[in-house]
């Protein structure tokens, strides 16, 4: 075979042949692991600490061996990284045949010569991607080489009760390392939720690597973790996850209340947060240093006159202020805006006097048009154009947010009386 020749006349015979030099590329690189002070280590750990020990009889139970995963190698045709790490899941399994079974492995960056080797070493390569979701029905080792931190959750999460995580355990980067070098934020908030919640669960036994600095890198920070949660605890309580979530974005968004911004930041800030449940669901006071303006507009139907409203509220959430009136609108949106500029120009009157104003609405559209998130039409643009020069010519400092009707009832219940004054 003339190896320059254009590959794509062939390419069953060079992947073919990329396999077979992966697979001796990876059996020299099992060999210096073999030999390495890091896994030395790692294997007398294994046979003689008593911690490990005792954790893996106990998540054996009546079981004879464990099932072993991988997931987040990598490609081991395109990164010696990986390699070497798979590497070590082998001589596992050669050391430690009397409690390792199969193993199965998957990444979505696996090339077609990868799953030819992993199938030579005698790997069961998964086919369809679980997205690190699989929930244990036997003892199962579960080793992440390169894991992103939502991967972690996604398996701590699909095996969130007591009954698997006591039967699972994870071969990874320290959950301590992780948390202490991750920042709170949307795409891992679960993850790092996760971690946190179950650490008083989990014996974790770092990883020495020794003084090698090639095995410092490639597994620095890495940890055995098993978990032991008693089964009355409340991991095993159906919504304990969520209402976790929903507790810390509420307590991170009474912080973040606290910190000076203009209302161009805050309509930044809250444009996309949509909020906690509780805080969308139920009345309750704003934060301290904060006044609330709940405002509610509806719009002309059949015989009957639009109508808006608006009810200022305290720290305490008690209503101090009020106004109501009719409007001869169809869209509710525009009837909104109107209790929306009645109440800003009470502010700037100083009635009432207010640094810091959350606006609260149940009309979702209407919170989108004002912290910019959605084009209104022309009507709607002019009203808008009223109430930006409201927010430019005030002091006070505005935020608007999405609630339910049950948030807003007091508001519904104002406009939509059937008799009253008009307020102008």
């Amino acid at each position: 075979m003339d190896f320059c020749e254009n590959m794509e006349s062939n390419v069953e015979f060079h992947i073919k042949d990329e396999a077979k030099r992966l697979l001796k590329e990876i059996e020299l690189v099992k060999k210096n692991v073999e030999n390495s002070k890091f896994y030395a280590g790692m294997r007398l750990d294994l046979k003689e600490n008593d911690i490990i020990q005792k954790d893996f009889l106990r998540l054996l139970g009546s079981h004879k061996q464990f099932q072993v995963v991988i997931y987040g190698l990598g490609s081991t045709e395109y990164s010696f990284r990986s390699q070497f790490q798979l590497a070590v899941a082998l001589l596992l399994k050669q050391d430690f045949s009397n409690w390792i079974d199969n193993i199965e492995i998957y990444d979505p960056c696996m090339s077609p010569a990868d799953i030819i080797v992993f199938e030579k070493l005698g790997l069961e390569v998964l086919t369809v991607d679980e997205n690190c979701k699989r929930t244990a029905q036997i003892p199962t080792i579960f080793y992440m080489p390169n894991p992103l931190c939502d991967l972690v959750g996604n398996l701590l999460g699909a095996n969130w009760s007591s009954s698997c995580l006591n039967q699972i355990s994870l071969l990874t980067n320290s959950f301590h390392n992780t948390l202490a070098i991750t920042s709170q934020s949307s795409p891992t908030l679960e993850a790092e939720l996760c971690f946190k919640r179950i650490l008083e669960f989990t014996t974790e036994i770092d990883i020495k690597t020794g003084d090698n600095q090639m095995y410092a890198d490639l597994f620095s920070g890495f940890a055995w973790h098993f978990f032991d949660v008693d089964p009355t605890t409340d991991i095993d309580k159906p919504g304990w996850y969520w209402l976790d979530i929903q507790r810390h974005l509420e307590e991170e968004f009474l912080e973040d209340m606290q910190v000076d911004m203009t209302s161009e930041e805050l309509a930044e800030y809250s444009g996309n947060y949509r909020g906690t449940r509780r805080l969308r669901y139920k009345a309750s006071p704003p934060p301290p240093g904060w006044i609330k303006l709940n405002i509610y507009g509806i719009g002309t139907k059949d015989h009957q006159p639009g109508r808006y409203s608006g009810i200022f509220k305290d720290e305490k959430g008690v209503c101090f202020d009020s106004y109501r009136g009719d409007i001869n609108v169809e869209d509710n949106v525009i009837a909104g805006l109107e209790a929306l500029r009645l109440g800003l120009t009470r502010c700037m009157e100083a009635k009432p006097i207010a640094q810091k104003l959350i606006v609260e609405s149940d009309n979702a559209i209407l919170v989108h048009y004002v912290n910019g998130l959605a084009e209104p039409n022309e009507t709607t643009m002019c009203r808008l154009k009223e109430i930006s020069d409201l927010l430019d010519a005030n002091k006070v400092c505005v935020v608007h947010h999405y609630i339910y009707e049950e948030a807003n009832e007091a508001a519904r219940d104002l406009a939509q009386r059937v008799e009253y004054p008009n307020s102008e």
